[in-house]
């Protein structure tokens, strides 16, 4: 009896080691690393194109200046989730500004920006304009992209009318947030 609990014992280790052989090389994968690290993010500043026929200095301030702040709030909020570095969107500004040479609109220039996004140790980029059609109608187009492939992981488009006040503003960068880690959570 003793001598079949030892070779069975001795099977059981031997199937351990075995297995444990199998499985760690594959655990240990550089593929399996990606999949359990933190994933970094950069949240570039959203360009503005503005189409609104109102150029008034009390619409046209705010404006700028809520768009201004889009990125950094968006990154705020996701900061939340425990998936994400998120990198400052102010460290971009240096590379931002050599594209701006060629692009008055940086991110008109995908690769550009992809590559101000690679430079900083991005892992996923998220590339937004901001395009206001009048007083009531804003529309937001914004990429979720691979910064190191340049695949895109998620397209967002959205509207949101009377964006017109700070509580709106910080209302619209709290929903583009939520979709960005939605997109990031799937794409992982």
């Amino acid at each position: 009896m003793r001598t079949l609990t030892r070779s069975r014992a001795a099977l059981l280790g031997a199937a351990l080691l075995a297995f444990s052989t199998c499985v760690t090389p594959c655990s240990a994968s550089p593929m399996a690393a990606l999949h359990t690290r933190r994933r970094t993010i950069l949240v570039l500043p959203f360009d503005l194109y503005d189409y609104s026929l109102d150029h008034r200095a009390a619409t046209v301030v705010p404006l700028h200046r809520w768009v201004a702040h889009l990125a950094a709030h968006i990154s705020e909020d996701l900061r939340a989730d425990d998936a994400l570095t998120v990198l400052e969107p102010q460290t971009a500004a240096p590379g931002l500004r050599k594209v701006r040479v060629n692009y008055a609109h940086p991110t008109s220039c995908r690769q550009c920006v992809l590559s101000v996004a690679r430079g900083l140790g991005a892992d996923v980029a998220v590339i937004g304009q901001v395009h206001k059609l009048s007083n009531l109608i804003t529309y937001f187009d914004i990429q979720v992209d691979d910064a190191r492939t340049g695949r895109v992981l998620h397209v967002i488009s959205m509207r949101a009318d009377g964006a017109d006040s700070n509580t709106m503003w910080k209302y619209i960068a709290q929903n583009i947030a939520r979709r960005i880690e939605s997109a990031a959570a799937r794409a992982h």
